[in-house]
């Protein structure tokens, strides 16, 4: 079984409180992109998982997919084996949701090779135990997602958008971005410079961009009425701690740009553009200035 497993972006994310858990609660408008990584699945007679991969990094038990494949494993007593082969495509702690497409779609294609027989539901409910973005890759396409990632509303429509993607070639864990984000809700902590940075932009924190909106406008394909709309709760972080991020949101808009956005934790940058032949231009004199730039449209 050979499956795309899509990039995703979030056009809206804001975080809420930390639960107990150890989870925030979000509220987040996530859209796949055609960047995708390409995952297959061969049925093996020895009882093992087995990852394989043009990226050495990826064959490993930390790997989001081979996690996925244990856990319906062990659930299910299942055994005979598993090779999971993944032609990586999408840049890795980019933002972007490649671990967890791959651990969504392994989830989604173990449950048809294995004959398991389980509804979506259930496979959000075990793509939660991989990661707060697996479970939006079960249902994938375009939705609102909340909760601390379980809630998935599917839209009625995805977004007409032209997008340019550029990555700085650097990695960001999420753990880290979120531990960054509780920290400055705090009015007192040790990092005086940190702390002096995000109360002289305060302001920036406030934004007109509303969800109810954004939704509206995704719903009538108004591109320009989106692009006004987008909001992320990490990119002060994001911007402060890497200031080429800055930078490409600067040629973002040089290089005619509706808006741009970092995408989840970052530092994946995303412009959204009304015409192909501006996105086009804007992908071409971006190209040999970062490492990763790539042009791709929504579904």
């Amino acid at each position: 079984m050979l499956l795309n497993s899509y990039a995703k972006i979030n056009l809206y994310l804001k975080i809420g409180k930390k639960l107990k858990s150890g989870y925030h609660n979000i509220e987040s408008v996530m859209q796949q992109v055609q960047l995708h990584d390409n995952i297959s699945f061969e049925i093996l007679s020895e009882n093992n998982i087995m990852v394989q991969s043009n990226n050495k990094a990826l064959e490993s038990r930390n790997n989001l997919a081979y996690k996925a494949a244990l856990l319906l494993k062990n659930k299910f007593n299942i055994k005979e084996g598993i090779r999971i082969t993944i032609q990586k495509k999408i840049p890795l702690a980019a933002g972007l949701g490649g671990g967890s497409s791959n651990a969504a779609n392994t989830l989604i294609a173990l449950n048809k090779l294995w004959k398991l027989k389980l509804s979506q539901k259930k496979l959000i409910s075990f793509a939660l135990e991989i990661g707060s973005d697996a479970p939006f890759f079960i249902v994938g396409e375009s939705a609102l997602v909340s909760d601390i990632g379980n809630k998935i509303k599917p839209l009625r429509k995805s977004i007409p958008a032209n997008i340019v993607l550029v990555n700085p070639g650097i990695r960001v864990s999420t753990s880290w971005a979120y531990k960054q984000f509780d920290i400055m809700k705090i009015k007192d902590f040790q990092d005086t410079k940190n702390l002096r940075f995000f109360r002289e932009n305060k302001g920036k924190l406030k934004t007109k961009a509303s969800i109810k909106e954004l939704i509206k406008a995704i719903n009538k394909k108004d591109i320009k009425k989106i692009s006004g709309n987008l909001y992320n709760d990490f990119s002060l972080i994001i911007e402060k701690k890497f200031k080429i991020v800055r930078e490409i949101k600067v040629n973002f808009k040089k290089f005619g740009a509706l808006n741009s956005l970092v995408s989840g934790s970052g530092p994946t940058v995303i412009g959204l553009f009304d015409s192909i032949y501006t996105a086009r231009e804007a992908y071409f004199k971006l190209k040999d200035m970062y490492p990763f730039v790539y042009l791709t449209k929504t579904f």
